[in-house]
C-alpha cells in the first residue's frame, strides 16, 4: 500500500498541468487584487467623480453643445 502511494506522488510530482494552473492563478490574483483594493478604499471618489462626469455630459447636451 505504502509503494502505490510513493508511486501516485512520483506521478503528481511529474505532472506539470496542475503547477501551471495554479501559476496562472496565483499571476492573475497579483493583477486583480490591488485593483480591487483600490476599487473598494476609492469607491466614493470614483463614484463622485462618474457623477460629475454625468453631470457635465447631461448639462453640455441639454444646453445644446
Amino acid at each position: 500500500m505504502v509503494k502505490r502511494m510513493l508511486e501516485t506522488l512520483q506521478k503528481l510530482d511529474r505532472d506539470d498541468a496542475g503547477a501551471m494552473s495554479v501559476e496562472k492563478i496565483l499571476i492573475l490574483a497579483i493583477i486583480a487584487l490591488p485593483i480591487l483594493i483600490v476599487l473598494l478604499l476609492f469607491r466614493q471618489k470614483i463614484e463622485g467623480w462618474f457623477n460629475q462626469q454625468s453631470s457635465t455630459l447631461d448639462s453640455t447636451n441639454n444646453n445644446g453643445g
